[in-house]
C-alpha cells in the first residue's frame, strides 16, 4: 500500500510541471492549423488584436 502512494505522488510531481507547456503547445499548433485552413474568422482576429494591445 505504501508503494502505491509513493508511486502516485511521484507521477503527480513529474507530470504537473509539463502539463501546462504541453497544453500551450497543442493549443498553438491547433491555432496555426486553423489559421492555415482559414478557419478563424476576421472578427475574432480583430478582437484578439484589440485585446492584446492593452
Amino acid at each position: 500500500m505504501n508503494n502505491i502512494t509513493q508511486t502516485r505522488t511521484r507521477i503527480e510531481t513529474v507530470t504537473v510541471p509539463y502539463a501546462l507547456p504541453m497544453l500551450l503547445a497543442v493549443n498553438t499548433f491547433a491555432l496555426v492549423a486553423l489559421e492555415h485552413l482559414g478557419g478563424i474568422p476576421v472578427w475574432i482576429k480583430s478582437a484578439v488584436a484589440v485585446f492584446l494591445s492593452f
